[in-house]
């Protein structure tokens, strides 16, 4: 028995090696009636869970896909860094200076950023020198919105609503290992204010696990990272476990749907602690936003 425990080590551990090396783009098509025309085919880009890993030399092989889609905007959905006394950001920093010159970058804050902000005592000026080091290149979007128009670029007059992209910091307490801790309605209001209904609202929301609650603010679409797919994918089940030690969570990877809400969940690009991944390649989302028809 044992030797058969120490083979399967071995081959996850193998796996893991391959798998971390991979990429791959996973394209969601989203459509609703308030979608402005003017946005049809307009593409995000959303970047999630990076935690300091290189795609070749200077993330090269990254930053390839990332421009061979021409996005219209990238998202950075959270950890991008990894929240370690003496770490670093060089890797996250570098990467969005050399995507700024593509398109406009929003960056929302993940656990791991909130971490090292909310702790300076502990992390020193870890997030005040990254945060000065690439405030020129991205705008962050922290318990706060923006209006997508700077997308359409030559169309900009032609619109008459729009996206508003919203970007949710959330307590520590909610990434509690072991536990989920209940979120109460008003939260979301008090953090963020309430969603114009006539807007396509998106919410940027690190943690994918109270999508309930985002979809009851009014959110219509919720992009979200955080569980690095349930790190390993079992046939039939879905994700194994969640960076909060839950087995089999609810939202892992891909696309779900609650009412008139869609979220979309990334498995996200890297790993942090425990760097495995089994039928679970890391992950670029890219959402071509288009209309449809009023009924």
């Amino acid at each position: 028995m044992l030797g058969l425990i120490c083979i399967a080590v071995i081959c996850v551990c193998i796996i893991s090696v391959i798998e971390n090396r991979k990429l791959i783009v996973t394209k969601y098509q989203i459509r609703s009636e308030k979608i402005p025309s003017c946005f049809d085919g307009k593409k995000i880009m959303v970047l999630a869970d990076l935690h300091n890993v290189s795609f070749g030399n200077n993330n090269e092989k990254l930053i390839q896909r990332i421009q061979s889609e021409k996005p219209d905007c990238i998202i950075l959905a959270g950890d991008m860094i990894v929240s370690k006394e003496n770490g670093t950001y060089r890797v996250p920093a570098n990467l969005i200076k050399e995507l700024s010159g593509e398109c406009n970058i929003y960056y929302v804050k993940g656990n791991h950023e909130l971490r090292v902000a909310a702790e300076p005592e502990k992390y020193g000026s870890f997030w005040k020198d990254y945060r000065e080091e690439i405030k020129d290149y991205v705008r962050f979007l922290d318990n706060t919105y923006v209006d997508l128009h700077d997308i359409l670029g030559d169309n900009m007059e032609n619109s008459t609503n729009s996206i508003r992209l919203y970007g949710l910091d959330i307590a520590g307490e909610y990434y509690q290992r072991f536990r989920r801790e209940p979120m109460e309605p008003e939260y979301l209001t008090e953090k963020l204010g309430r969603p114009e209904k006539d807007n396509y609202n998106i919410l940027v929301a690190h943690h994918p696990l109270y999508f309930e609650s985002y979809a009851g603010w009014g959110a219509d679409l919720v992009i979200s990272g955080h569980l690095h797919g349930g790190m390993v994918r079992l046939p039939w089940l879905g994700g194994l476990v969640s960076p909060t030690v839950q087995f089999f969570p609810k939202y892992d990877r891909g696309e779900y749907q609650l009412d008139n809400s869609t979220l979309l969940l990334s498995a996200g690009l890297g790993n942090h602690t425990f760097k495995i991944r089994v039928n679970n390649l890391p992950e670029l989302m890219l959402v071509e936003l288009g209309t449809v028809d009023k009924k």
